[in-house]
């Protein structure tokens, strides 16, 4: 119960917010739960005096009239009750989501090698819907269940306090022996979540790998992959459904002893005139009502396990907390003179070796920056550095002698237009893609973008031009599309630096020499780095840094680089010729 305690505290921003409408909730549940008490003992009443000969017009219309109204009252209160429980759960949900995915944003990179998506798509929903079952449904199943086998109890005991003891003396044996076994079982559902994260994952990446694996023809060998992940969730499932099976009929076999010595007992009773026969109707009705209740109380006992589950995961993620993020007060920056790396060292948070060591490197305003080496070198990490997405380990990053880490990060990010190597693309169609890179942009300036990135010859392709819709991850569009729709977005932004990632190696020679004479001529004083492995794309760069292991061997242009003999002459002798590159 300590984890229920521990949820209820971390949801009080929410009942705090909403404290009037779960107090009317509480009233309108209690009024529920006690009105049905009423006419169990009316009827008891009307039974004696039939029995005992007093029944008038009067009485019976007496009689009637209260059976028909208290459930009509009870009607309508109902109404009001779930209108409102289901809309505080709705509200609930929406805002527990939408802190999630906003805490999601804000997680730093690693956090997505931690975790698959699967596995955070199963926190957001699965887990995430059960949470807000704890301030909805759990809530009123708890209050209700309790108030009611309370009410039930108290007119019972009215009626006859041995028979009432002795039929209700099972019971706290069997709610004692439950309340051990749900420890037992939160184990069954901890490992049923983990298997449903896994499953979700599965069949995420069929979905998203469908071309691949029809390419290799891989069908049947995915098929068994993923119908195993769903057949183990089904049978994880299936086991905790085992387990409740065995112990919930638990309830109906101390109900049905309950049942047992209230008939009996009870009728010696009459038979004794210690109880009339309508209090032993109204006292048995009265132990039916237990039932429902009781049965209720079991589904708790077994709904906690899954809450405290759920609850543990969801909050995992949200307890996470960012490495990267601003300083108390934060500069502002929207242009640059100089970006300085000095003797910048870097490891990944889940490695335990540097991917760049001792980097020493200028990047002015306005030049265009080649970048190549290796395969695993650290290219992409080292321009990455510029996004801010990790600290680094050693030395210092200075923007007009200034650490990084004084500025905005949102105004570092905001400066820097990259295109990754894996081209993300939405199904969306093709203008609002490249909103995505600035959703105010005009139409001129999604025309100009498409110009440079020489995408705008590709609309006549297409079925409706710019309109054409995108489908999921740009599985419709070539790959040399993907990158040139990626580069258009990333130029709609217009950046004061432009990052290309490797992104023009799915495209043709002759495509390759119009985006790189159109950047030249249209990004004046704007800064570009280009990472490539073919070197055509960079041989007109203002400077060239060649990464090897991790360390900044060489630099400078073109020229000056083929003087002699290093790995980029060799790599550039290799390519002219025509041979494979590395």
């Amino acid at each position: 119960m300590k984890e229920i305690f521990k949820t209820f505290k971390r949801l009080k921003w929410f009942f705090k917010k909403f404290i009037k409408d779960y107090i009317l909730c509480f009233f309108a549940l209690i009024f529920v739960s006690v009105m049905p008490v009423i006419p169990t003992k009316v009827l008891g009443i009307a039974i004696d005096d039939i029995v005992m000969g007093n029944v008038t017009i009067n009485r019976i219309i007496f009689y009637i009239i209260g059976l028909l109204i208290i459930p009509i009252f009870i009607y309508f209160v109902n109404i009001f009750y779930h209108y409102t429980m289901n809309k505080l759960g709705q509200e609930l949900s929406f805002r527990l989501r939408e802190q999630y995915l906003e805490h999601l944003f804000e997680l730093d990179s690693y956090i997505y090698e931690k975790y698959t998506k699967g596995d955070l798509i199963a926190r957001i929903s699965n887990d995430l819907n059960t949470v807000s079952g704890l301030a909805t449904s759990f809530l009123q199943n708890v209050i209700y269940y309790f108030i009611t086998i309370v009410a039930a109890i108290c007119v019972m005991i009215s009626i006859n306090p041995l028979l009432s003891l002795l039929s209700i003396a099972f019971m706290p044996f069997a709610i004692f022996i439950l309340n051990n076994i749900r420890k037992k079982k939160r184990l069954y559902y901890l490992k049923h979540h983990q298997i449903y994260g896994e499953m979700t994952e599965n069949v995420l990446e069929s979905i998203e790998s469908v071309k691949t694996v029809r390419a290799y023809g891989m069908e049947d060998d995915d098929y068994v992959k993923t119908k195993t992940a769903i057949d183990n969730d089904t049978k994880s499932w299936w086991h905790i459904q085992m387990f409740e099976s065995l112990f919930v009929p638990m309830f109906e076999l101390i109900y049905a002893i309950s049942y047992f010595i209230a008939i009996g007992l009870g009728s010696y009773m009459v038979i004794k005139s210690n109880i009339t026969p309508g209090d032993l109707v109204s006292f048995l009705l009265y132990v039916g009502m237990l039932y429902g209740p009781l049965i209720g109380l079991s589904n708790v006992l077994n709904t906690i396990s899954s809450i405290n589950v759920a609850s543990n995961r969801f909050f995992e993620i949200m307890d996470l907390e960012t490495e990267v993020h601003d300083i108390s007060e934060p500069k502002n920056i929207m242009k640059f003179k100089e970006i300085k790396f000095r003797d910048v060292c870097f490891k990944y948070p889940f490695d335990d070796f540097n991917v760049l060591s001792n980097i020493n490197l200028t990047i002015n305003s306005g030049e265009t920056i080649g970048i190549v080496g290796p395969t695993g070198s650290g290219k992409s990490t080292l321009i990455r550095q510029l996004l801010r997405e990790f600290n680094i380990s050693s030395g210092k990053i200075l923007i007009d002698n200034i650490p990084i880490e004084e500025y905005k990060i949102d105004d570092i990010r905001n400066m820097v237009g990259y295109v990754p190597q894996e081209h993300i693309l939405f199904r969306r169609s093709v203008d609002d893609n490249i909103l995505i890179g600035n959703p105010s942009a005009t139409h001129e300036q999604i025309d100009n973008a498409m110009i440079v990135a020489d995408f705008k010859k590709d609309l006549n392709e297409l079925s409706n031009g710019e309109h054409t819709l995108v489908s999921e991850l740009g599985g419709s569009l070539s790959g040399g599309q993907r990158q040139r729709l990626s580069i258009a977005r990333a130029l709609v932004k217009d950046p004061e630096i432009l990052i290309l990632d490797d992104s023009l190696s799915a495209v043709d020679a002759l495509t390759e020499t119009n985006i790189i004479k159109q950047l030249k001529s249209t990004r004046v004083g704007k800064t570009n780095i280009i990472v490539a492995h073919c070197f055509s794309a960079i041989a007109l760069a203002d400077k060239i840094v060649v990464i090897q292991d991790g360390k900044i061997t060489d630099i400078g242009t073109h020229k000056e680089l083929l003087k002699y003999d290093n790995w980029y002459k060799m790599q550039y002798l290799i390519q002219i010729k025509g041979d494979n590159y590395e």
